[in-house]
């Protein structure tokens, strides 16, 4: 594969934001971001243990306007609270005015989102299927990359599942509905990314090195899945998947037998591999650095919205970007760790951006987030 590191190119650190912790719950395992999302003008910040804050931003903001936060528990387990604040996935419905959050137990939360209170309380409650790490909506239909069974009422399966539709007025009563889903895929094995294009008419697909792009049919009566338009062995164990307008973009970690068994420190390296989206044709390949911030879930590859390059997270808190058609990675920010921290991973890695920023969490790496000023690129 090509790839070539060059030098740092910005002695400059990220600026630390810490995060709001405030909570009902108790967990003092871990402090760290389990996850973040940008979901426009929104911002979701997982905090282990605690809380999942929601910030709003004006435009052009650097600072959020609002910040609001929810603690709600479904059914603690061995370590309480840590796991039922473990955002999965975050989506905005209703015009942007409804927010759906799914924590590791598969139970949907529905809030509205108007002015209110600090704390956030939610309108609804659903359950989908329980510890499934990845989910895309096609229309108002989740679905759900393979549950692993890990603390949960739900086995751990093979494949995709297709839930029912959400109705279009979600129900207010006390209670607790289950949507109904149908498994495909099977015989691919555990599904590990997914990505769905943004006119829900491609599925993409990866399970360790096995990679397929599938037609999506999605309608009011629910989503169903298609021939597959063409397959490809990767170089890495699939995480991250994006379906632009013609291409395909993969990346995941280098294969070994320690990550296989659930050791997410040995998740390094890896690439990513562009695709045409129509024929399959590998396009690209670039190797990525070594501190990669890897791990189950993880998502520290982030595509700039001009497809142009990608900005990839370290366990270190460093930053790197590619160059996807001179297939060239430079680092961007060096390390803002001090001498006490610079020899650890901060663990799992998640980053987004937002404007001209891109902010990082890490699942061992405090409560508190990381920015970075891309107008240094």
């Amino acid at each position: 594969m090509d790839s070539t590191e060059t030098g740092v190119v910005s002695s400059s650190t990220p600026v630390i934001i810490p995060t709001d912790t405030a909570s009902g719950l108790e967990c003092h395992s871990f402090a760290g971001v389990n996850r973040i999302l940008n979901l426009e003008p929104y911002f979701l910040v997982d905090n282990i243990g605690r809380n999942i804050e929601v910030w709003r931003f004006e435009k052009d903001g650097i600072e959020p306007s609002e910040r609001r936060w929810y603690d709600r528990t479904s059914c603690p387990r061995e370590i309480p609270s840590l796991l039922d604040v473990d955002l999965h996935a975050a989506f905005l419905r209703g015009g942007g005015h409804e927010l759906l959050t799914v924590d590791h137990y598969g139970r949907l939360w529905h809030f509205a989102l108007r002015p209110s209170a600090v704390q956030m309380r939610p309108t609804c409650e659903m359950q989908l299927l329980g510890d499934v790490e990845r989910f895309v909506m096609a229309n108002d239909c989740f679905i759900g990359s393979s549950p692993r069974g890990h603390a949960t009422d739900d086995a751990a399966q093979p494949g995709i599942f297709l839930f029912a539709p959400l109705p279009r007025s979600l129900p207010t009563a006390s209670g607790v509905t289950r949507l109904a889903c149908d498994q495909a895929l099977a015989d691919w094995g555990a599904i590990t990314a997914l990505g769905v294009s943004a006119s829900a008419t491609r599925l993409a697909v990866g399970a360790g090195t096995r990679l397929g792009v599938f037609a999506l049919h999605a309608s009011d009566t629910g989503v169903k899945i298609g021939p597959c338009a063409w397959e490809a062995n990767v170089a890495f164990e699939s995480q991250w998947l994006h379906i632009g307008d013609d291409a395909l973009w993969a990346g995941g970690f280098r294969p070994s037998p320690s990550a296989e068994s659930g050791d997410w420190n040995a998740c390094r390296g890896g690439s990513i591999e562009v695709f045409a989206i129509d024929s399959g044709a590998r396009t690209r390949a670039i190797d990525l650095p070594e501190e990669t911030a890897w791990g189950y879930g993880a998502d520290p590859v982030v595509l700039a919205p001009d497809y142009r390059r990608a900005y990839v997270l370290g366990c270190d808190a460093s930053l790197h970007v590619v160059d996807i058609r001179k297939r060239v990675t430079r680092q961007l920010y060096a390390s803002p760790l001090g001498r006490e921290e610079g020899d650890l991973s901060l663990g799992i890695g998640h980053a987004d951006l937002r404007d001209k920023w891109l902010y990082a969490g890490f699942s061992r790496g405090g409560f508190r987030l990381f920015r970075y000023d891309l107008d240094q690129d």
